[in-house]
């Protein structure tokens, strides 16, 4: 038994996953590997990064699991379909208003920003919505819509890329926003908590691109591809630099 953060209530917890199994591209015969940036701790999970200790059975499985289905359908599914545009290694992928379900959609990258904030895995430390994780929450449940609030941008790396197995959650600093860039088969999507404050010349920019009830685009951008990846090796040759060496893996 244990205390639900969905429903708000004392009941009995399952291992609710964080960012969707079925994201973590052939998570049946891979084995995923969590490397804390800071410690270097390594640790090995097979089916991905889990908390058994944020949500019960009935709103996991049946509430966010409705969210998380839409988020299946149309990133994991046959995204080609819906090719509007290409350009050298850029594409445009476009949904009309009759092709995807807005409020699933956005609720279901919303969910997963929510749920690794409850969470207490070290892993999820330094993702903390503040005073915004009850206004998820309210959304969730659809006692408010906070339209500033949660902006999405959708980016596609392109497809069998060395790096598209990369999942994580990392805060970030974007047009003087904070932003939630969650990276998972191969999408790297960027949640603007409060756009607001975004940049004006970035929001004028990105303002046809953004996940509305009309429309849903995905850019498809090696440039991105890039610049994430660019991140994320700075990063590790912080670590390599302080002495870290990964161990032997267990397979």
């Amino acid at each position: 038994m244990g205390y639900c953060h969905y429903c708000k209530q004392d009941k009995k917890l399952i291992k609710a996953h964080i960012i969707p199994r079925n994201f973590y591209l052939d998570y049946v015969n891979e084995h995923f590997v969590l490397v804390n940036a800071d410690t270097g701790k390594i640790t090995q999970k097979q089916s991905g990064s889990y908390d058994k200790d944020i949500l019960c059975a009935d709103c996991d499985g049946k509430i966010l699991k409705k969210f998380d289905d839409e988020g299946y359908r149309i990133l994991l599914g046959d995204i080609t379909k819906y090719l509007i545009n290409r350009s050298g290694t850029n594409s445009i992928y476009y949904l009309e208003k009759e092709e995807f379900n807005y409020e699933y959609i956005r609720k279901f990258f919303i969910s997963i920003i929510w749920r690794a904030s409850i969470s207490k895995l070290d892993e999820y430390l330094y993702i903390d919505l503040g005073p915004y994780e009850e206004k998820a929450l309210e959304i969730l449940k659809d006692e408010k819509t906070y339209s500033n609030l949660f902006k999405v941008l959708i980016f596609k790396a392109p497809s069998n890329r060395d790096y598209n197995k990369l999942v994580y959650i990392a805060k970030a600093k974007w047009g003087n926003c904070t932003t939630y860039v969650i990276s998972m088969a191969g999408y790297f999507i960027n949640v603007i908590v409060n756009i607001k404050k975004l940049n004006p010349n970035l929001c004028k920019l990105y303002k046809n691109l953004f996940l509305n009830e009309d429309k849903l685009c995905i850019i498809e951008s090696e440039q991105v591809y890039l610049s994430q990846i660019n991140g994320i090796t700075n990063k590790m040759s912080k670590m390599w630099e302080k002495g870290f060496r990964p161990p032997k893996l267990k397979y």
